[in-house]
């Protein structure tokens, strides 16, 4: 009896083990806070840069910010000039980060003030959304897989009357800097047209 006791509680245990190789930087965070917990979907295709889709996840947190990054927080920053969307997640990409996306107001205004060098458009992180066409960032995604329906409670933006965010021909939004209108009202792009980006790379 005591030996098919113990051989019970064993299949018991098995069955509540899951085994995976995914990695640390796959789901639910992973590694790194919030990141990759709602990715960004392959039916994000960017109609006007050959249907690419962005599809990048980053292997390895930065030990310490790099020079001529900006550290905020645990996360590093870099004004990498003006690029089209895709250009610029890749030269992110390359740094094991990604187009940055804002993820409160105070976080906006520190990088506005402190990273960002011009007067002028920003693509942010934000890229597609669940819905085909929306205008509400909730239902939109991001290059870092944060979750924009918990960003969207604290960064209360939302988009210029008249523009929307789809998965193929206006996937991509921006805003611009020092501009009180622009700062939390967005504006959608094609993704092909060049504009500045910042870079932000998670620490760890």
């Amino acid at each position: 009896m005591l030996l098919v006791f113990v051989l019970l509680i064993g299949v018991t245990s098995a069955a509540n083990v899951i085994c995976t190789d995914y990695g640390k930087d796959i789901g639910g965070g992973g590694a790194f806070d919030g990141y990759y917990v709602r990715p960004v979907p392959t039916n994000c295709r960017f109609q006007h840069r050959g249907n690419w889709s962005p599809q990048f996840r980053i292997k390895e947190g930065q030990p310490q910010c790099r020079g001529g990054w900006r550290k905020w927080k645990n996360k590093c920053y870099f004004e990498a000039g003006g690029r089209n969307w895709q250009d610029g997640e890749r030269f992110c990409n390359q740094h094991q980060a990604h187009i940055w996306q804002p993820n409160d107001r105070e976080e906006y205004q520190w990088v506005e003030q402190n990273v960002m060098r011009h007067n002028t458009w920003y693509y942010l992180g934000t890229v597609c959304n669940s819905r085909g066409q929306t205008t509400n960032p909730a239902d939109f995604f991001t290059a870092s897989g944060e979750d924009m329906r918990q960003i969207q409670q604290k960064l209360n933006a939302r988009m210029h009357p008249g523009h929307h965010i789809n998965n193929h021909s206006h996937p991509c939004m921006m805003s611009h800097r020092n501009n009180n209108t622009w700062r939390w009202m967005y504006h959608h792009q094609h993704c092909h047209e060049g504009r500045h980006i910042v870079c932000e790379a998670p620490m760890g």
